[in-house]
This record gives structure tokens, C-alpha cells and sequence, in this order.
């Protein structure tokens, strides 16, 4: 493990305080006991306790080394009004934000350029927890501190790397006397990839994979699909893009990178989870809707409608539409056989005709729901 992994708590802290300061216009966020930045509006951060991550105490990042610590950091998020009051209500409103700003936060993935915490293989996961009068009394006490109304945070799981030769020993190079040697064994150490950024994403978009000894490996292998693999503009990671037009079915898929040896076998990493969206580009009626009796402007209609757009999966996809107006999703309708990878038609049956209206379009393939739901007129 690189030794500035060493150095987590302190980035963790920076890191919630950035994230913080940036989602609340730039709000003062000190880390430290609470106490009042001058006459300002603030938000303070105090890590108060640490903890090992009990789920993850023996876990190692490497099967048969030593493991790293795996901690839980557990802050007071404290809030102060223009005067120093952190009961006030101004105070109390600005507690609120506070404690809203992190709940969206919920998972932070640090981003690769943070050098202490771009190799934790996990999000950082934000919960709050009881904050009594009890725990704040035992920890604002003394002379010159008072009790304050604060909110209890915890942050896991934080790896905290340690520096330790590696445990590794050379595998066996020959079976056999060595007058008739049998056959060679060559150890590998192969490249580990650790994170993927972003993790769910539609064809165009640059992928970004984070890893260890990623220097010569040139293929990237989503699925059975092989793409080319291009070096990052950071050191330990690569990037790939899945070309718009590849006929390739939004899905699930392990992702791993690959290099050919020498003697024409493929050298694999780890595979890492990667989710490919199926791009909506526009929906349509097939032809004109038929409507139920009586007629009349608001009577029930039944048709078809059609769904243009890239990685829709084909004829073997699983792909189901839903259409989604004031709240509720009717359906879900499954795709009309005959599909490609860019058109499906979709049939609603008279046993389920809609009443006329707009309807936005939201389309599932393979377990992947498009980001765009167009709107739809059913009329």
C-alpha cells in the first residue's frame, strides 16, 4: 500500500468539509472543536470518535496479505449564526441545511486525483446517528465550552493503508528431476483494477479505470465485448469509450483489462461491476390509436408506439416500457417482437387502453432504465 493512504482521516474530514462548503454556496466549514468563525454564518465539523468497521476488520485487498484498518470516523456537525449561537433559529435552519447537503451526499466516491483516498475500493458511505444529551455534554464541557444542539455523523468504510512487504513468495518454475524438467510455470502478478468512473453510463461517455500495474494492457473487456484501451491523464488508470453505434445491449457487465502474452493468451485483471444505459432518443405513435366506445374526446384509446435509440438490445433483449403521467406508470408493456438495437414497437392491448393525454416515456432494457423519458402524445 502507498503510505499517503496513511494520511485518510485527515482527507476524509477535507473532503466532507469541501463537499459541504461547495453544496451550501460556499459556507464556511472548519474542522475542530466548535467554535465560531468571526461574524459569519458556519458550519463546523468535529471528529469526535473512531472506530474499526467491524464488518471489515480481517478484510484484506489482497488475498493472503495483511489487512489494512478499516475505520468508521464519527463527527458533530454543529451549526453557528452570525452571533455564535447554535440555538438559535437562524442556527437551527442552517443545522437543517446542513444535515440535508449530506444526506444527498449519502455515498461520496473521492475522485481519483485525491491522492489519499483514490485507492479505498468503496464508496464512502454518510448515515447519521444518535447524538444524545448525554454524548454532547461529555464532549462540551470545561470552561470554555457550553452545550450545543449538533447532529452525529459516521463515515465508513475508511481504509487506512499501512506499508508492509508484500507476503508473497515465487511460485514453482519447474515439475520434474532436473534432468527431465516438466513444464514451466511462470508467476504473474497481472494488473488489479480498484475503481470505475462513472460506474452506470451510455455509449460515448469516457470510462475511467483505476487500478495497480495497468502499464501494457491495451484491451478493455466489457462482457465478451473487446474495446480499445486508451492510458489516463492520470498515473494508474485508463479509459474507454463504448462507440454509440456498437451493437451492444444495455446490461450488466464485468469489466476487467486485458493483454495479449507472447505466447498468444490473454492476461486478465479483476473484473469491476459496469452498467450500460440504453439511450432513448424518441418515442412516436405507430399509426393512429383506436378508441373505445363511446367515443368522444376522453375515451380510453389502445395502440402502438415506437422507441428509437441505441444499445435497445434486439430481439433477445428484455425490454419493457412504462408510460408515466401525473404520478402514475401504466404498464409495464413488453417489446413487440421484430426488435433491433435502435427501434422497438410497443403495443398497448385494449385491456389496458390509456385515457388521451401526454405521457412520458420510460423505457427498461436488460434491467437499465434510459436517463431520458421523452413525452409522448396519446391521442
Amino acid at each position: 500500500m502507498a503510505a499517503t493512504s496513511s494520511e485518510a482521516i485527515g482527507a476524509v474530514s477535507d473532503l466532507l468539509s469541501a463537499r459541504l462548503s461547495s453544496a451550501l454556496n460556499n459556507l464556511p466549514v472548519p474542522v475542530g472543536r466548535p467554535h465560531l468563525v468571526g461574524d459569519q454564518r458556519a458550519l463546523n465539523l468535529f471528529l469526535y470518535n473512531i472506530t474499526l468497521d467491524p464488518h471489515l476488520r480481517n478484510e484484506p485487498l489482497d488475498r493472503g496479505q495483511p489487512p489494512p484498518l478499516w475505520l468508521v470516523l464519527h463527527y458533530l456537525l454543529t451549526a453557528f449564526d452570525i452571533h455564535g449561537e447554535s440555538d438559535s433559529v437562524a442556527a437551527l435552519r442552517l443545522l437543517g441545511q446542513g444535515m440535508a447537503a449530506l444526506h444527498e451526499l449519502n455515498f461520496v466516491r473521492p475522485p481519483v486525483t485525491n491522492l489519499w483516498l483514490a485507492k479505498n475500493p468503496e464508496p464512502l458511505k454518510i448515515t447519521f446517528e444518535e447524538a444524545g444529551a448525554d454524548l454532547l455534554s461529555k464532549l462540551m464541557q470545561g470552561e470554555e465550552e457550553r452545550f450545543r444542539v449538533s447532529a452525529a455523523v459516521q463515515v465508513r468504510p475508511v481504509m487506512l493503508g499501512i506499508e508492509t512487504a508484500p507476503a508473497y513468495a515465487p511460485l514453482v518454475t519447474s515439475v520434474g528431476p532436473p534432468a527431465t524438467p516438466g513444464v514451466m510455470v511462470l508467476p504473474s502478478m497481472g494488473a488489479r483494477l480498484l475503481s470505475m468512473e462513472p460506474q452506470r453510463f451510455v455509449a460515448g461517455t469516457a470510462v475511467t479505470l483505476t487500478g495497480l500495474d495497468l502499464a501494457g494492457y491495451d484491451e478493455v473487456l466489457l462482457g465478451a465485448n473487446s474495446l480499445p484501451a486508451s492510458p489516463g491523464t492520470v498515473e494508474g488508470t485508463v479509459s474507454f469509450t463504448v462507440p454509440n453505434a456498437a451493437a451492444i445491449s444495455a446490461n450488466a457487465y464485468p469489466v476487467c483489462v486485458a493483454r495479449t502474452l507472447a505466447s498468444g493468451r490473454k492476461l486478465k485483471s479483476n473484473a469491476l461491476l459496469a452498467e450500460l444505459m440504453p439511450r432513448v432518443s424518441g418515442v412516436a405513435l405507430d399509426g393512429a390509436l383506436t378508441q373505445l366506445p363511446p367515443p368522444g374526446p376522453n375515451a380510453l384509446r389502445h395502440g402502438r408506439f415506437s422507441v428509437s435509440g441505441l444499445q435497445l438490445g434486439g430481439a433477445d433483449a428484455s425490454a419493457l416500457a412504462g408510460l408515466y403521467r401525473d404520478g402514475t406508470a401504466q404498464g409495464p408493456f413488453e417489446a413487440d417482437a421484430g426488435a433491433t438495437t435502435t427501434q422497438m414497437l410497443f403495443t398497448v392491448p385494449a385491456g389496458k387502453a390509456l385515457a388521451p393525454g401526454d405521457y412520458q416515456v420510460i423505457v427498461r432494457v436488460n434491467g437499465q432504465q434510459a436517463s431520458a423519458s421523452p413525452v409522448l402524445s396519446w391521442v
